[in-house]
């Protein structure tokens, strides 16, 4: 099995679909990556194109943190101190409010992980490290990880 990407014009999810008022909110999203300087690099580009940023620099935070921020996609490292991104993951699509969000696993240590592995524990997709913003933000919007989506009710 392969991960395979959501096509841009795909149902929306829950996250995405229209309230009654019509209010707007920016997509948003949980970086997990224990490397400061490329979490900041993220949070800078992301929040320039308008997406509502949380970061978490271990798996452990990040399972407090996804509680609080209910993230429309998770952009995940994979090696992490502690919890490792994987396991992460498993337990996050074991949680049903949790089962149907984009995770995009980005790292630079695939030799350890097939795709089939991630594909299993829940990934949406993959991108390697180091990331174009340009690459990124594309496969958001693939994936209908929209900078402006409806406010929930």
């Amino acid at each position: 099995m392969s991960l395979q990407s959501v096509p841009a014009d795909s149902e929306p999810t829950e996250n995405q679909t229209a309230a009654a008022g019509g209010e707007m909110r920016p997509g948003r999203i949980l970086i997990v990556e224990d490397e400061r300087h490329i979490a900041r690099l993220l949070d800078f580009v992301l929040s320039k194109a308008g997406y509502e940023l949380s970061v978490a620099n271990t798996a452990e935070d990040a399972l407090v943190e996804i509680e609080k921020c209910k993230p429309d996609a998770l952009l995940l490292d994979l090696v992490l101190p502690g919890m490792g991104g994987l396991e992460f993951l498993r337990i996050i699509r074991a949680k049903p409010s949790f089962s149907s969000c984009v995770v995009i696993v980005l790292s630079g240590h695939w030799f350890e992980h097939t795709d089939a592995t991630l594909a299993e524990a829940g990934a949406s997709a993959q991108c390697s490290k180091p990331i174009a913003p340009s690459t990124l933000l594309r496969k958001l919007r693939e994936l209908s990880v929209h900078p402006l989506m409806p406010k929930e009710s």
